[in-house]
């Protein structure tokens, strides 16, 4: 430890000198007036001054606050030695920067406990300033791959400004970066796809998770697969991406090319709404599914809600953070706070619900990511659908025997392979959604003779699939033949599916806008087809598609 002496007196200087090097310290400098003491000062900063008071020229007490100046911000401990023992000059020393105080003459004992003393305090200073230079290095450091991160961020995660000029949306993260994602693609077909996820959580942990959801949306986007396709590879990406304890709850969904008819899938997000342009009724859509990334593929379920919007009807969806809302009795804003606000409201926007939640909220901040993503049914003319490079002709024939068909995931087998036809990129949802329905009428009403009426209600529901797994697992024979043929060239795609039951009385079934909770299925086939016919007695159904999109 480097102590600095300043004292006119030479044998008080000796008498220090000697008590210090006695007591361990011999790391010693002498100064006989305030001018060498800023000297030495100067060209080396001691560890601690011992400062005699009344000296010629320039007085300890001019001479401290200089001495505090030359030594910056670092901690340096000054004791001031006199014989002046008046409140008036103690606290003066403490004034003008002194640390501490020693009386002459001098307590040897004393004196060293209090140098002693400061030595530790000085230490301590030391050590908290070398974390606080790591902390600032670590800060500087955190901000320069903030910034990297959020410049990845706003090149990777970027919608398209004409399509997203159909939807009205807010997103507020809870932190810097955002855990909710919105992403929105044209399809092949003119129409829209769109993804709202929000992940388990806040911040750049949650946030990092957007970057290959965003990626390989855009991919499928481009490919036209169906939501159906779409909701099993981003669950098959997040189980391998995503740590065990994080998901992505999410609602995918594709605008037809007629801007109103909505395939949607939803796992685990709050209700979405479907509000009429009158007000005359507000649908809710509860989720079915779990969130992505907790279900192994063999237990995951890709099934879709299929509707037609009227229009100007709105498709309302939010996340959680806005639902979790609360007020200053403690009272959550809930999703039937939500639909409220929305059946009294002039206007219903994604601010305006926003502002709705951040008015009712206690604090002025939310604790979790804030999404409101609005799709207006409309015309999407700006939707430009483009044509597929791919012109070679294909001929997919599948033959499923009752081994086949007792498989759990043999439909979802069977699609992928179907949709791998060339030319189709413009109806690929269409056709996935097509032949599940013709594969299911096929192998409920052909091969195991299920009569669809037993759905006529929540109960009936679930017999209608208990029963289904009960005759599946009878099943020893029966077959179902599939065959694909495409020609991009003409521009169809010829689809047939053939099975070896009794046949059906196809002219009975409802159509798709029926209110019956069973029955539409072929109706559904119908709608989205050139055209339909069966052969066989009902054994054979046959639909052409138009992969021309006008």
């Amino acid at each position: 430890m480097k102590i600095l002496i300043v004292d006119d007196e030479p044998i008080n200087r000796t008498m220090l000198v000697s008590m210090l090097s006695e007591a361990g310290f011999t790391d010693c400098v002498e100064a006989a007036c305030g001018e060498d003491a800023l000297a030495i000062v100067e060209q080396a900063i001691p560890d601690l001054v011992l400062l005699d008071v009344i000296m010629p020229g320039m007085s300890g007490f001019e001479v401290a606050p200089q001495i505090r100046t030359l030594a910056g911000g670092r901690y340096l401990p000054i004791l001031f030695i006199s014989a002046l023992d008046d409140k008036e000059s103690l606290v003066k020393c403490l004034e003008v920067g002194g640390n501490d105080f020693a009386t002459k003459p001098f307590d040897k004992h004393i004196l060293t406990a209090k140098i002693r003393a400061h030595e530790k305090i000085r230490n301590l200073s030391a050590h908290i300033e070398q974390q606080n230079e790591e902390l600032r290095f670590y800060q500087q450091r955190v901000a320069r791959e903030h910034a990297i991160v959020e410049h990845i961020f706003s090149h990777a995660i970027v919608n398209k400004s004409h399509i997203l000029n159909y939807f009205d949306h807010a997103l507020t993260p809870a932190e810097t970066f955002n855990g909710d994602v919105f992403v929105c693609e044209a399809s092949p077909s003119g129409g829209l796809y769109f993804l709202v996820g929000d992940f388990t959580g806040h911040g750049l942990a949650s946030a990092i998770g957007a970057l290959p959801v965003t990626r390989a949306f855009q991919e499928m986007s481009v490919k036209g697969l169906s939501v159906n396709e779409m909701a099993t590879e981003f669950n098959k990406i997040l189980l391998r991406f995503l740590p065990s304890d994080m998901f992505m709850a999410a609602v995918i969904g594709e605008v037809g090319s007629d801007g109103s008819r909505i395939t949607l899938w939803q796992g685990g997000m709050p209700q979405m709404m479907v509000v009429s342009d009158k007000r005359r009724f507000i649908k809710t859509i509860s989720s079915p599914h779990m969130a992505l990334g907790i279900l192994e593929q063999h237990e995951f379920d890709s099934e879709c809600e299929i509707f037609e919007m009227l229009a100007n009807d709105k498709l309302i969806i939010y996340s959680d953070g806005l639902t979790e809302a609360v007020d200053a009795h403690g009272n959550m804003l809930t999703e039937e706070g939500v639909k409220q606000w929305c059946a009294e409201a002039s206007d219903i926007t994604a601010d305006g619900i926003f502002n709705h939640a951040k008015a009712f909220s206690a604090t002025p901040s939310f604790d979790d990511d804030v999404s409101v993503v609005i799709f207006k049914s409309q015309s999407l003319e700006g939707v430009q659908p483009y044509r597929a490079t791919d012109d070679i002709p294909l001929n997919i024939t599948i033959t499923l025997s009752a081994k086949h068909l007792k498989q759990p995931d043999i439909q979802t087998r069977m699609l992928h392979q179907t949709s791998q036809c060339s030319g189709i990129e413009h109806v690929r949802s269409v056709l996935f959604t097509v032949v599940s329905e013709m594969f299911s009428n096929a192998l409920e009403h052909g091969i195991l003779n299920m009569d669809s009426r037993l759905k006529h209600s929540p109960e009936g529901f679930q017999l209608y699939y208990e029963q289904r797994e009960r005759l599946l697992s009878a099943l020893d024979k029966g077959t179902i033949i599939i065959n694909i043929e495409s020609d991009p060239a003409k521009e169809i795609v010829f689809l047939s599916i053939e099975d070896s039951g009794n046949g059906f009385e196809w002219e009975q079934q409802a159509s798709p806008e029926s209110n019956d909770s069973f029955g539409r299925g072929l109706g559904l086939i119908r709608a989205l087809s050139s055209k339909v016919w069966f052969e066989k007695g009902g054994r054979k159904i046959n639909c052409l598609l138009n992969t021309v999109v006008e």
